[in-house]
């Protein structure tokens, strides 16, 4: 009878793990903002993340055993799926795939007289988020029907972006992936305090008129190339 007390007091909180609605457990965490609509446990739920012009964006999990979580988000311009776990001080997104709208990527910091266009194809091996710390990001995106509007109004083609985290620094190669009217590569550097951007545009021999209107996104090289960098301080 004694072990039959001990085993129900053992698993009165098992029960109450197991049953422990999702939206208790986010009010501890630090969760972006526009996350609501909060529904199921732990285990398996959904919920929505709004942003301002934007449809909301519905954000599926359910246990997959172990310390792993499948999710999926999926919205009018945005289909992202992977896993995720708990890491000691973060947690860890995994084997992360689909399409991310460009315009719902906040560039406005980077690109004050351009706006960009187009859609990210995400494919991340991993991406480790720890707050107060650099993200480790280990994968591949590549910017489809990349274009810029604004100050200039040109089409990128294709830029492959190259992902890898080395010795506290996350770096960000950048190569244009076939011909267009305007030529990018260079490297994005993200460290704990700062970020670093060297970037060369470069405009096709067709189109010499872009010349002057790359010349205000940065310094004019001898060979006809623009030269952009940008260095700021950054706050995780």
């Amino acid at each position: 009878m004694r072990k039959i007390v001990w085993l129900a007091v053992l698993a009165v909180p098992l029960i109450v793990l197991a049953t422990l609605p999702a939206r208790v457990v986010l009010s501890f965490l630090e969760v972006p903002e526009g996350i609501g609509q909060v529904q199921g446990s732990v285990w398996s739920g959904q919920a929505h993340w709004r942003q301002p012009g934007h449809a909301p964006v519905r954000v599926d999990w359910r246990w997959r055993g172990g310390r792993q979580w499948h999710w999926q988000a999926e919205g009018m311009d945005t289909g992202l799926h992977g896993r995720w776990q708990p890491t000691a001080s973060g947690l860890a997104l995994l084997d992360v795939e689909g399409q991310l709208a460009l315009e719902r990527v906040d560039l406005a910091y980077w690109l004050i007289n351009a706006r960009p266009r187009g859609y990210l194809d995400v494919s991340l091996e991993r991406a480790v988020i720890v707050p107060g710390q650099v993200p480790e990001i280990a994968g591949e995106m590549t910017w489809r029907e990349a274009r810029l509007e604004g100050a200039i109004h040109e089409s990128l083609g294709e830029i492959g972006m190259d992902f890898s985290h080395r010795e506290g620094t996350q770096l960000v190669r950048v190569e244009s992936l076939r011909p267009a009217s305007v030529q990018v590569r260079g490297r994005i550097d993200l460290n704990a305090d700062h970020y670093d951007v060297d970037l060369w545009l470069r405009a096709s021999s067709d189109r010499p008129d872009l010349v002057s209107q790359l010349a205000r996104l940065g310094e004019m090289q001898p060979d006809g190339q623009v030269r952009v960098q940008l260095r700021g301080m950054l706050g995780w």
